[in-house]
């Protein structure tokens, strides 16, 4: 339902930002919503608008992709995937725009899927060998930068943190198979 309400939010922007803006608009990606708030790629950078398609504005501009731009739960973030620097890493930039910081430091891609729900670390997913070589595992990295840490799940693509659960518990779907999910508990997560 959310990622419906995502893609009809972002239909929205892409008819009612403006006559000029809209026209250049034709394939926005990875769109991510909060509070009003619809954050998106668009020809290689992250761009940010309200809800109703006003104000809309670039965050980052630069020759390099960045994608898969994910809110933070307390709205104050926006992490995303860039290939700055040859191959994706994650960077943060604060909601209101400003100069990207460089989070992962690794020659495997990671690609940017959610946060943890304290707004502290940033999951993500890499095909490092942690358990299979090729195989995507789930990682967690501070805002504040360090090293990542594998999340408990031997393999898993996409992840999100459940909002019912009273400790940290992860959902893990396959990237090839089924379209099952695994849950796994997990500690919290030290930083």
């Amino acid at each position: 339902m959310k990622n419906f309400r995502v893609a009809m939010l972002l239909s929205l922007v892409c008819l009612f930002a403006g006559s000029s803006w809209a026209k250049t608009i034709s394939i926005p990606r990875h769109p991510d919503f909060h509070d009003g708030k619809i954050v998106f790629s668009y020809l290689g950078d992250i761009w940010l608008a309200n809800e109703d398609g006003s104000s809309p504005r670039r965050l980052t501009d630069n020759v390099a992709r960045d994608v898969f731009p994910r809110f933070s739960p307390d709205g104050k973030w926006i992490a995303f995937s860039s290939n700055r620097y040859g191959n994706y890493d994650v960077f943060v930039i604060p909601a209101t725009g400003g100069e990207p910081k460089q989070l992962t430091f690794n020659s495997a891609n990671d690609t940017v899927v959610g946060w943890s729900r304290d707004s502290h670390h940033i999951i993500f997913q890499s095909a490092r060998g942690l358990n299979y070589p090729g195989i995507p595992n789930l990682y967690a990295v501070s805002i504040d930068g360090g090293l990542e840490q594998p999340l408990p799940p031997d393999w898993g693509y996409w992840a999100s943190y459940s909002p019912m659960a009273k400790n940290s518990s992860s959902i893990a779907t396959p990237p090839f198979g089924p379209a099952s999910t695994i849950a796994a508990r997990t500690p919290p997560i030290s930083g």
